[in-house]
């Protein structure tokens, strides 16, 4: 459904705006709603957001609202090989040979290797196992030659790894000469690749591993949960077991920001957050929400900004390690004393980010006030920190640590400069060796693996997702990979990719802006990739007051004396001289609940606004 343009085209951040829907008077719009609304008799502004999601029918509707995990998991047996991996690992287990399992360092690989692990030890592999972690300085990304040669020497029969080895093609090569059996369980398969075909089974949705498996967007502990199903085919306990550890893969899951529109990812992780909701038997698990501050229920928003950050800090400023000690902590104490470990790594990625992305948004600043100077007409041989001409459709930024910029902090702070540029974003940290270690960040439209894939030739090597990437250059290209990167971006997105854009779900007024419509609108999460929150558009509202919050944040009253309700738009101090005589607003907004003192009220949480 193509975004139409409403008459405020830009908000106040500058970014554009526009309504998801079509005109509700036009025939294919009008018929479908009537034929949802004849069919499940739904509120017709949560029946509009459903279209949206691309759901045309009572049936995609109701698995879509109500995901059932027992219903609506998938065989493990339709990804290819896992017969056969099951099978291998079950003889290891009944001869007694060893296992490492090697995993990533970020969220989704570290709850992998929890999920692997407890499931492998539940069969009575405890003492055969053993867990490794690369270290994110020292090692780098993924499974390498010496990892494989380490194995061998250690007499591991069969490596396991889990969001890492899906282009490891000569460590399979490797470990294939070197007697070891590997297993993959990945899912970062680029488009047009195929998987290692010297691996004993790879476990991946994509490519020809998983042809016939029909949830494309599995993140690797989702992969990891299918192998532990298919080993606990038989197990008396096997549902209960897996209810269990559904709680840590909705973890990975959201962390990884996989699609939450697909069913079988919903059904994960909307059992997930229930089931974290009860008291865990697990002393990490528990010290982990205790100490993260989550609110009851817990939410994908909890898991998304206060758990995932925790879990992931371990990998960014030290090693992930701690991670897997926390899960496998015996006693409350021993749990809570690793989880102010991690709290504590999790304050100081906090401010070296902070202080990162402060410094690149000065930058920033100072090149849009600068005129607009001509691109330059090729690469050259020096890298430089900031974009080039007045803002560049890819930008690019380099730094050493001394600079701030760190390693462990730059795919965040890349994410922080699309949301507030709407550009891809490149981050490299420069070490003393002159290698720079990168993380890349996406909008719609410019597909980052493919656009490293056109630049290949002048990194060291790449790897991740259409929206996230990472990378390793020699600094001495990085200002060519700036230029060959934006010369792609020049044919790949147009002036209406770039920039930030606001897409409302539909056009509302001040009366539907209900505590039951909020209510209504909540059927909606989990949110996440592919299930974004709803996002309203209100046009033109009374303007009563506005109040300024703690030096930061602005709060309106808008509506009539029987209509009034209250907006918050946070971080907007800057925007107030706006305002200045202005009785009219309209809004990109969302809806919430406010409760005080016993009472509930709508109020809206304001993402732009504009003023006619």
């Amino acid at each position: 459904m193509t975004p139409s343009l409403t008459k405020i085209t830009r908000g106040l951040t500058g970014a554009r705006w526009r309504v998801i829907n079509r005109d509700p008077l036009e025939p294919a719009a009008s018929t479908a709603l009537d034929r949802l609304r004849s069919e499940i008799g739904e509120n017709g502004i949560l029946l509009r957001c459903l279209l949206n999601r691309g759901l045309s029918n009572a049936e995609e509707v109701r698995k879509f609202l109500a995901p059932e995990f027992a219903n609506h998991l998938h065989s493990p047996f339709l990804l290819r090989d896992m017969g056969r991996a099951a099978e291998r690992l079950r003889r290891a287990i009944r001869d007694r040979e060893r296992i490492m399992i090697v995993t990533d360092f970020d969220v989704d690989g570290t709850t992998s290797s929890v999920i692997l692990s407890h499931a492998l030890k539940l069969l009575g592999a405890g003492d055969l196992i053993s867990c490794y972690i690369p270290d994110r300085f020292t090692e780098g990304y993924g499974l390498s030659r010496e990892i494989v040669e380490r194995a061998a020497a250690d007499g591991f029969q069969i490596i396991v790894t889990a969001d890492i080895g899906i282009k490891s093609h000569a460590e399979a090569r490797l470990a294939r000469e070197l007697g070891i059996d590997l297993i993959i369980c990945d899912h970062h398969l680029p488009d047009g690749e195929d998987v290692p075909a010297e691996a004993f089974a790879v476990l991946c949705p994509k490519g020809s591993s998983g042809v016939d498996y029909p949830n494309k967007h599995l993140a690797a502990c989702g992969v990891s949960l299918k192998l532990a199903d298919a080993l606990l085919e038989g197990h008396e306990k096997r549902e209960a077991i897996l209810a269990s550890l559904a709680k840590i893969t909705a973890i990975g899951t959201i962390a990884d920001m996989v699609d939450l529109s697909a069913s079988e990812n919903r059904a994960i992780v909307v059992h997930g957050l229930r089931a974290l909701n009860q008291r865990s038997n697990n002393p990490g698990l528990r010290a982990l929400l205790k100490l993260s501050q989550v609110n009851y229920p817990i939410t994908a928003f909890d898991v998304g900004f206060r758990i995932g950050p925790r879990i992931n800090a371990a990998g960014r400023i030290a090693h992930a390690n701690s991670v897997l000690a926390l899960f496998d902590a015996k006693t409350d104490e021993e749990a809570m004393k690793i989880a102010f470990k991690l709290d504590a790594m999790n304050a100081q990625r906090q401010h070296i980010q902070h202080v990162l992305v402060e410094k690149l948004k000065a930058l920033i600043e100072s090149r849009q006030s600068e005129p607009k100077s001509e691109p330059k007409s090729g690469p050259k041989s020096e890298p430089k920190s900031e974009p080039n001409s007045e803002l560049d459709r890819v930008l690019v930024f380099a730094g050493t640590e001394a600079e701030g910029f760190h390693r462990g902090v730059v795919g965040i702070a890349c994410s922080k400069i699309v949301d507030l540029t709407g550009r891809p974003t490149f981050i490299c940290s420069i070490n003393e060796e002159g290698i720079a270690h990168g993380s890349a960040r996406s909008v719609h439209g410019f597909h980052l693996v493919e656009a490293l894939d056109a630049i290949s030739d002048a990194l060291v090597k790449y790897g991740g997702h259409p929206m996230a990437a990472g990378f390793t250059v020699a600094a001495v290209k990085i200002e060519e990979m700036r230029y060959r990167l934006n010369r792609h971006a020049s044919e790949v997105l147009s002036d209406d990719d770039i920039g930030q854009a606001l897409n409302a779900d539909a056009e509302i007024t001040i009366e539907d802006a209900t505590v039951d419509l909020a209510r209504t609108l909540a059927w909606l999460e989990p949110h996440g990739i592919g299930n974004p929150q709803p996002l309203f558009l209100m046009r033109r509202l009374p303007l009563r007051s506005i109040q300024t919050l703690k030096e930061k944040h602005l709060k309106f009253l808008i509506g009539r004396e029987r209509t009034e309700i209250d907006a918050l738009w946070w971080n907007a101090v800057q925007h107030r001289p706006k305002f200045a005589g202005a009785d009219q607003i309209s809004l990109m907004c969302r809806l919430e609940i406010n409760k005080w003192n016993g009472r509930e009220n709508c109020q809206l949480k304001v993402i732009d606004a504009a003023l006619d």
